[in-house]
């Protein structure tokens, strides 16, 4: 007898069928029907569905015949699954293939063999649909159109079991997607929230969005600083315990953080009592000056609370100076790479701090450039010019009481001017 030779992908075939655990399981209502309605419609005493590993031929679904296997080596199905198309033959000893098989010779001495391949959808062939017969027959038109309906109906069920796992294998990548996606959530709210106690929300951010921002290096861009001191404050911490000048530095920053975070300025960094920060970066914005002064004066407006409460606490008021300054700068990522900030440095910083140390109490002095960005919308209560350490010329710096226009902000008239 002819054995069938094995496919040339038979690791791969095998390895498809045992992926699709069918051998050895229950049988099933959707094969167990193709099979009945095949022997009813094509009236043969057999019909089935089976599946062929290296070793045998499990049947899947089967009427007509009382068994659970058989080997492979002698199976008529042996030879279907090494053919795309179906093997319609009406006597078996005529077929070549099949004139000495024992399945053919001896019991159940079958005669008439009608099998279909069925297929996964990579190609691989893992099984047949069958209709046997104990009598040759003759094969006509209409009952090989029904049977290749059948052996498709058989095929659509083996795909079926195909989308039912990618299915539920999809709904439970969904549900460990959403498990991720919390995890993810809170961890990303935890760092979000960390990060946030050290930098402002649009750094925060911008770092989450774009880790590749955490490369060392900087940028040149015009921006608006600003640096604000307490006066008195050195006098005052020598003569209190650490504990009061702690508390009093967070009340202080705590009513200046949501100030500044308002009008879109970028904390870089607190100086003991002094502030500097940032507008025009890390997110750029045309209008950098206008909000840094309006920032200026609503943080002198939010000293009057900070001194109610202080006053409330028995302790001593204190006044703040305020400097802003415009110009070009280099920001970006400075230190190493174990510890960076985002920071700025440039003569505008250097400026700025300049300028500050001229300021009073509940005073916003900001530097010439400034004025000019500010467009009109000031209201300049006063003037000095100024020797500054590290420039030649004296420059010339204001004091800004109010900002018009949309942002209408302004402090009381000063008792006295400085010109």
């Amino acid at each position: 007898m002819p054995y069938a030779e094995m496919p040339a992908n038979e690791r791969e075939r095998v390895a498809a069928l045992y992926a699709r655990q069918l051998l050895d399981t229950p049988p099933e209502e959707r094969f167990d029907r193709v099979s009945r309605l095949a022997c009813r419609s094509l009236n043969v005493p057999i019909a089935y569905v089976a599946f062929l590993d290296g070793q045998r031929q499990w049947f899947k679904s089967v009427c007509g015949l009382n068994v659970g296997e058989a080997p492979r080596q002698s199976s008529l199905c042996s030879h279907t699954i090494l053919s795309t198309d179906p093997i319609l033959c009406g006597d078996t000893l005529q077929e070549p293939r099949f004139a000495d098989n024992p399945n053919v010779v001896g019991p159940p001495k079958v005669r008439f063999y009608m099998g279909h391949p069925l297929s996964t959808p990579d190609g691989y062939n893992i099984g047949t649909f069958c209709v046997m017969d104990f009598q040759p027959r003759h094969l006509d038109e209409v009952q090989t159109s029904a049977f290749l309906d059948l052996a498709q109906w058989a095929q659509n069920e083996l795909n079926l079991i195909d989308v039912l796992t990618l299915q539920e294998a999809l709904l439970e990548g969904k549900n460990e997607l959403r498990q991720l996606n919390l995890e993810l959530e809170k961890r990303s709210h935890f760092i979000r929230s960390v990060l946030g106690r050290y930098l402002t929300d649009q750094v925060a951010d911008q770092l989450l969005e774009h880790p590749e921002g955490l490369n060392l290096g900087g940028e040149s861009r015009e921006v608006s600083v600003l640096m604000s001191d307490l006066r008195g404050f050195t006098p005052m911490s020598e003569k209190s315990t650490p504990a009061q000048v702690v508390n009093l530095l967070n009340r202080y920053l705590a009513r200046m953080t949501p100030v500044i975070e308002k009008h879109g300025g970028t904390i870089d960094e607190f100086i003991g009592d002094a502030i500097l920060v940032l507008f025009g970066a890390p997110i750029a914005c045309p209008d950098h000056a206008k909000r840094a002064v309006a920032c200026a004066l609503d943080m002198q407006l939010a000293m009057d609370g900070f001194n109610q409460e202080s006053r409330e606490l028995g302790v001593t008021e204190m006044q703040m100076g305020i400097a802003v300054n415009t110009g070009n700068v280099v920001v970006g990522n400075i230190g190493s790479a174990t510890r960076m900030k985002y920071g700025v440095v440039g003569s505008a910083v250097n400026m700025t701090a300049r300028i500050q140390s001229f300021t009073l109490g509940r005073q916003v002095l900001i530097s010439e450039q400034t004025l000019k960005e500010l467009e009109g919308l000031a209201r300049v209560d006063g003037h000095l010019r100024v020797k500054v350490k590290g420039v030649e010329d004296p420059v010339c710096i204001y004091d800004v009481g109010e900002l018009g226009g949309e942002y209408q902000l302004s402090l009381p008239q000063p008792q006295h001017l400085r010109v």
